[in-house]
């Protein structure tokens, strides 16, 4: 599941970008949209990673 959500927060960052939100191309209201999708899609890759950084870190302790 979890790289499934770094799939999707990729792809949302993806989207953000190719919608002209880093360009500063967009109305204010399409810009406030895109930078929560943006946002979320971004804590959505944060704890992904984070959750399988610590899978990790727990199989790697285990095993010894």
């Amino acid at each position: 599941m979890m790289p499934g959500a770094i799939v999707l927060g990729l792809s949302g960052l993806a989207v953000a970008a190719q919608s002209g939100l880093f360009q500063g191309a967009l109305e204010d209201e399409a810009r406030e949209y895109a930078s929560v999708v943006w946002g979320i899609a971004s804590v959505l890759i944060v704890s992904s990673a984070a959750i399988i950084i610590l899978n990790i870190i727990k199989k790697r302790r285990t095993r010894r």
